[in-house]
């Protein structure tokens, strides 16, 4: 039997963490859930465990890419450092501009968690159409920034942030199929206003 390498493993590992990261928050996914254990418990619990399972689901992802023997292949000498620099500053600050566009608390489950024990109605995501940031996603737009800059680019990591790259292209897709069937004309209005991931100038047809 022929072992595999390093990178198809690599990829093998983070596409399996993509893939199930994009499945348990599906509306599929949740629809099954809800029929399981009642629309209240998935409403309030469902998200805190979601995140707390992701998080933990990188940890033997992490350990298992960190722990391979790896070659650098690029490791920004030079004015390329000013490139890396540029990239630390845009993720940041686009991390910054999702939080103030977000409720991050929503977002890691903690207010449904808190109107659960309370026994009150469970909170709904509030859709804002706050510009800043200057795109739809800046989260994803970030995340991607950072996935590049993050340390020396080896024949292992090359891999790793090929994936996680490709898998925030498909989670804003994925993303806003969710967001337009949950909000219709207002989000599609939205969508006309700002680019999806990279803030370029729009042009109006």
């Amino acid at each position: 039997m022929t072992e595999l390498s390093p990178q198809i493993l690599t990829a093998l590992i983070w596409g399996t963490w993509c893939f199930f990261h994009s499945l348990l928050i599906s509306h599929w996914w949740l629809g099954k859930c809800r029929a399981l254990f009642g629309g209240r418990i998935v409403a309030g619990l469902y998200r805190v465990f979601f995140n707390l399972i992701s998080l933990a689901a990188l940890v033997p992802v992490a350990v298992y890419q960190f722990s391979v023997k790896q070659v650098i292949l690029f490791a920004w000498p030079g004015w390329w450092l000013g490139l890396k620099i540029v990239l630390y500053v845009y993720g940041f600050y686009m991390f910054y501009a999702g939080l103030r566009r977000y409720d991050l608390a929503f977002f890691a489950g903690l207010k449904q968690l808190q109107a659960f024990m309370a026994g009150q109605k469970p909170p709904t995501a509030v859709f804002t159409s706050e510009k800043l940031g200057g795109v739809r996603h800046p989260w994803y737009s970030g995340g991607i920034a950072l996935v590049w800059a993050f340390g020396p680019i080896t024949d292992i990591s090359l891999v790793s942030k090929i994936v996680i790259t490709l898998y925030f292209l498909i989670g804003t897709w994925l993303e806003e199929r969710k967001l337009h069937h949950d909000i219709g004309q207002p989000y599609d209005e939205y969508c006309r206003q700002l680019p999806r991931l990279f803030p370029w100038p729009r042009v109006k047809k």
